[in-house]
């Protein structure tokens, strides 16, 4: 307890400073306050990590309860250089031969020469057109054309009737064109690339001088009659392949829609006799998710330990020893992987029969080879154990994915009714400290007006002393 003192007595008393010692000791309740509210917090704190670690299992055990996991398929081109193949989809197992007989390319125009990017061009009107105005007589299978296509009219004056300010007009029009100035080295060129590949983007500009000549050059009309003063570098072209000797023609380079669930990326021409696309089923998929299955798993484990641990030794508890939840989490866990399935489906009903078991110290371990047995025996289905069954039954990954979702979803689910338990604790805490500020305000103003009425009487009593002690001074002189 603070000891009471005070640098002297009578007027020259500390009033404040006394009050302030004696406040000192009327406010350890709210020490004690401040130190649960820490306490809580901790706690609040451990069980956000735990039920974030719970998310991640949850999400782990969703794969793999998901058919697609065990369905995956794994790409390979014999020649690489022809494509990049990804798997976008559920597709089954096979062989492809394709042949890429030609790439989709972006037309691009190119006018004359100027002498320099300010060099006047023209004035009045350019329209931009993109996509195809002139059908074919007979299509390529699996062409498209473009519909709706509106056109863009630009107007060129004397504010950007250069080389360069005509190239900034376009680019801020969103005319579907991009253009860019080249110098070629004998002058400038004012250069339009389509924002998009494929015939059906082919680009139509039309030019309506309506003050000084020369816009019309930037033409371009292919259609008869057009007039076409800008030069086709590069043609637009659609992309054209064989697979397995079927026509198959695309307006881009990445073909999403021709193989179930696989995406082409041409990036070369090939011979005829094309090159050879493989799906493989992929085992890895399956080992990739049991992996990280178990970590997560283990790091749950991992973070309720630490939570929850003793140290005999040291006689020290951790944030949450002895925590109810926390043992009905880990039991609910272990009871889940540890109980078989119920039917035996595809021969298989307990996580050891594909190399998955608990260890000494609680968590999970892979023995490998015992998985690949597993995956490689044609008597066996590893997904059985995993995803829900036709008697509507859960596997083990929709077991787990349901049960952690209790403990961690919703008003009612068990950790979070443990956080909200302790947040309310907090704001009990919140209102008690409150009361006890109040408290506290009330009993500091009595002792100051304690303390100052006492300074004033001491005061007082200290100018009487002296007043008598002057009289009888007084007196004493007289008598002598």
């Amino acid at each position: 307890m603070p000891s009471l003192s005070s640098p002297g007595v009578g007027s020259n008393l500390d009033v404040r400073e006394i009050v302030s010692q004696l406040m000192a000791v009327e406010r350890q309740p709210l020490k004690v306050l401040d130190s649960k509210e820490a306490s809580f917090k901790a706690k609040l704190t451990t069980l956000g990590q735990i039920k974030s670690a719970l998310t991640s299992l949850q999400s782990a055990a969703l794969t793999l309860s998901l058919s697609s996991t065990y369905n995956a398929v794994k790409p390979s081109v014999a020649d690489s250089g022809v494509m990049s193949v990804a798997i976008t989809g559920a597709t089954p197992p096979g062989s492809y031969n394709v042949e890429v007989k030609q790439l989709a390319q972006a037309q691009k125009l190119i006018s004359g020469t100027h002498a320099a990017m300010d060099s006047t061009v023209g004035t009045g009107t350019l329209k931009i057109e993109v996509g195809r105005y002139s059908m074919p007589d007979a299509p390529p299978v699996g062409f498209t054309p473009k519909e709706g296509v509106d056109a863009v009219t630009i107007t060129i004056d004397d504010k950007n009737n250069t080389l360069s300010g005509i190239r900034d007009a376009i680019n801020a029009s969103g005319a579907g064109v991009t253009a860019t100035i080249i110098n070629d080295g004998s002058g400038y060129r004012l250069s339009l690339t389509s924002k998009e590949s494929g015939e059906a983007n082919e680009v139509r500009i039309t030019a309506s001088e309506t003050g000084d000549p020369g816009l019309a050059q930037l033409a371009y009309d292919r259609s008869e009659g057009g007039i076409s003063n800008l030069h086709q570098n590069v043609a637009a072209r659609d992309a054209i392949l064989k697979i397995d000797g079927m026509l198959v023609t695309k307006p881009t380079n990445t073909i999403t829609d021709a193989i179930q669930g696989v995406t082409l990326t041409l990036t070369k021409e090939t011979s005829e006799s094309g090159t050879k696309l493989t799906l493989t089923h992929d085992t890895s998929a399956i080992r990739t998710a049991i992996d990280n299955f178990i970590k997560a798993y283990n790091e749950v484990h991992k973070q309720i330990g630490a939570a929850t641990n003793y140290d005999a030794t040291s006689q020290t508890a951790s944030i949450l020893t002895g925590d109810a939840t926390m043992r009905s989490l880990q039991s609910q866990l272990r009871n889940a992987l540890s109980t078989a399935l119920p039917g035996s489906p595809g021969g298989m009903s307990v996580l050891s029969q594909v190399g998955i078991a608990f260890q000494r110290d609680g968590s999970l371990a892979l023995d490998a080879d015992k998985l690949a047995k597993a995956i490689a025996d044609p008597n066996k289905d590893v997904s059985q154990l995993f995803i829900r069954r036709e008697n509507g039954e859960p596997g083990f990954g929709g077991r787990i994915h349901g049960l952690v979702s209790k403990m961690i979803l919703g008003e009612d689910a068990l950790l979070n009714g443990r956080m909200d338990g302790i947040n309310n604790s907090i704001k009990n805490l919140d209102k008690q400290r409150q009361a006890q500020e109040a408290r506290m305000a009330s009993i500091e103003q009595r002792y100051l007006a304690q303390f100052t009425a006492l300074d004033v009487a001491i005061s007082r009593m200290t100018s009487t002393s002296s007043f008598l002690t002057q009289q009888l001074e007084a007196l004493k002189a007289q008598t002598k």
